[in-house]
């Protein structure tokens, strides 16, 4: 279209200008305006079709991209990281998008229009064409050298948006925190040092990616001087050019120019791309833990568990957190796992569900290795409340059926029962539909942890594991809650993991961890003759000895 623009206004300025013939001037002018209302309507329709394709591939691509991260394995969910994640989810579709959006243009049109215009302009005149296409060797040279270092940049810069949204997320989590400590200076110094090396690196590749432009333009204009030169020497010394002709040339050159200008644009860009490209693919090339067999997905008989020789060290560490680790869980046995902060007690959780794997060592349930297991099925045999009682945006209810989708409210009010946490329920009228807030910042720790020990329950599940559930809770409810617990699991294995004494004292068992080692195994009284750190924490929390005899 452009071109045959140019071809009119080549024929006007010869055969209608020059020879003074107005009507064959109008003629052509109609023609243009025709032309321009065609291409209007063309590029109306080609600017809609492109971007409902640009953006359903983006839709799509976050849709598969949410998903996949949903089904992560913890090993690399952790290795990413939510900041991490979260940039990727967001600012890198959006680079993509964008490339998608640029694509048919750039693909398609940049070249039809350079090669178009490229014979065209031969034809019009070759000489004066050849001095133009002197400029483009040049200039893509020129791209290639600012483009260099350009992937790099963008590298470091993304990493660093990766810091400053870490950043950013512990400090609005922690934000009582941090101001119950003034340490306000020392958290706006993190933030400010990842913003500023951000900028840096994207302000030098944005300048360095800006500088195609003008090097090129420059190069571009004074090749179209070049030619408008030659051209009047020509014309002057009547080479058979003509002034029409030399328009021609120069229109054609316009469209070259924009074709080179845009491929220029494109190369400068590409590295920002194949960033955001395979950051997206780490996350997509992860394989599906949760799906993918380990052996020949081998079933448990019965659920006894039993831990051989123990190591787990976590990824990008070199210390072990576990340490030649080994213990029983006989089916419907209650047990305790009690040490202190960094003791082990959470990570052994977190191995026992599947969410890490061993570095050395086996997990045993029901006879079958977790390696010959697939995570899904080991998971389908727990049901974990975790340490940190995480509660999500909307109803009781829809918390609670986390557990068990297809739970009743009667199974709901039953469990919420137990958990003593009906009080909580009654004393408000919507009852299991009160609205519960993002991290439930509506309730409080000891309801947040009764409502996440009630998600657990209502599970049906072989194992069930409390990691520090109770932590929150006065004794008194503690006790209500362990008591009913033990009724509604009666003949279900329970596995404990706390600090407190009070919690695992009733345990069938008690495993005493010190950094990453079992350091005692026992019944509580047991444990207070032979082995001397817990003898510790019990007489810190339950008062010591008096007169030989221990104080319960």
């Amino acid at each position: 279209m452009l071109a045959f623009n140019a071809f009119v206004m080549s024929e006007i300025v010869e055969k209608g200008i020059s020879e003074q013939n107005i009507p064959f001037v109008w003629q052509y002018a109609v023609i243009m305006m025709l032309l321009a209302i065609v291409s209007l309507v063309a590029n109306v329709i080609s600017a809609k079709l492109n971007t409902a394709i640009s953006a359903g591939y983006s839709s799509d691509l976050c849709r598969v991209t949410f998903e996949k991260i949903n089904s992560l394995s913890y090993t690399n969910y952790t290795k990413i990281g939510p900041s991490g994640l979260l940039t990727r989810a967001t600012d890198d579709i959006w680079n993509v998008e964008g490339t998608i959006t640029s694509l048919p243009y750039t693909l398609f049109t940049v070249p039809i229009m350079f090669i178009g215009s490229a014979v065209l302009a031969f034809l019009a005149d070759p000489v004066l064409s050849a001095v133009f296409m002197l400029s483009i060797p040049p200039i893509l040279i020129l791209v290639l050298i600012l483009m260099r270092p350009l992937y790099d940049m963008w590298d470091k810069s993304d990493k660093y948006v990766d810091m400053q949204n870490k950043i950013v997320r512990e400090r609005l989590s922690g934000l009582r925190v941090v101001r119950a400590f003034n340490n306000e200076k020392r958290e706006h110094g993190r933030a400010k040092f990842a913003t500023e090396e951000m900028a840096k690196y994207m302000i030098r590749a944005n300048t360095r990616g800006g500088m195609v432009d003008p090097f090129a333009m420059l190069l571009l204009n004074l090749a179209t001087v070049a030619v408008i030169y030659f051209g009047g020497i020509r014309a002057q010394a009547g080479s058979g050019i003509s002034t029409g002709g030399i328009i021609a040339v120069l229109q054609y050159i316009g469209m070259i120019t924009n074709a080179v200008i845009s491929t220029s644009w494109t190369l400068a860009w590409l590295p920002k791309v194949k960033v955001s490209i395979r950051r997206l693919n780490e996350i997509h090339s992860s394989p599906d833990e949760e799906t993918i067999p380990y052996g020949s997905g081998k079933t448990p008989n019965g659920f006894d568990i039993e831990i051989k020789n123990l190591y787990f060290t976590y990824p990008d560490s070199t210390k072990n957190v576990l340490e030649n680790l080994s213990l029983t869980v006989k089916q419907g046995e209650h047990i305790a796992l009690i040490g202190g902060t960094g003791s082990g007690k959470s990570t052994l959780i977190k191995l026992l569900s599947g969410l890490f794997e061993p570095s050395e060592g086996e997990i045993i349930i029901g006879g079958a290795s977790y390696e010959d297991m697939r995570k899904a099925d080991v998971r389908s045999h727990f049901s974990v409340a975790l340490q940190k009682a995480q509660i999500f945006e909307g109803t009781v209810r829809d918390n609670i059926k986390m557990g068990k989708p297809d739970a009743t409210d009667e199974e709901i009010y039953n469990v919420i029962k137990l958990s003593k946490m009906a009080e909580f329920v009654d004393s408000h009228k919507e009852g299991l539909d009160y609205i519960l807030v993002g991290n439930g910042q509506n309730v409080s720790g000891g309801q947040r942890q009764r409502l996440n020990m009630a998600r657990t329950v209502i599970k049906k599940a072989d194992v069930y594991i409390f990691d520090d559930s109770f932590s929150a809770l006065d004794f008194l409810t503690e006790s209500e809650i362990k008591e009913n617990y033990a009724t509604l699991l009666q003949g279900k294995s329970r596995i404990v993991a706390t600090q407190r004494i009070s919690t695992a004292m009733s345990a069938d068992r008690i495993y005493v961890l010190d950094k990453g080692h079992i350091i005692g195994v026992g019944t509580h009284s047991e444990l207070l003759s032979s082995c001397p750190i817990y003898r510790e924490i019990a007489d810190s929390q339950l008062g010591g000895r008096k007169e030989g005899k221990y104080e319960e």
